[in-house]
């Protein structure tokens, strides 16, 4: 993976993470707090200047109840096909 790479990667799980709190009133201590990390590491990861590690990504995946791969920025879907939300599975 080339650095470019990296940073876009880095770039598009930042912006989803905060879409993600955003939409669920989060702020990032409580995010930090959910997964088991300190509120300044967490931050340090969005920012880039800490790599998510895959442990990260599983639990931010879970916390969230979405797909790594959505925080990833390898799918556009944020709701795993296995997994749906309330709303769908009541239809």
């Amino acid at each position: 993976m080339t650095d470019n790479q990296k940073r876009l990667e880095v770039s598009i799980t930042a912006e989803r993470l905060t879409l993600l709190e955003g939409a669920r009133h989060l702020t990032q201590r409580e995010v930090a707090a959910g997964i088991g990390m300190l509120e300044q590491t967490y931050s340090n990861k969005k920012n880039g200047l800490r790599p998510f590690s895959s442990r990260d990504y599983a639990a931010l995946a879970d916390f969230f109840n979405t797909s790594v791969d959505y925080l990833m920025g390898r799918t556009l879907d944020p709701w795993p096909a296995d997994n749906p939300q309330p709303e769908e599975a009541a239809k």
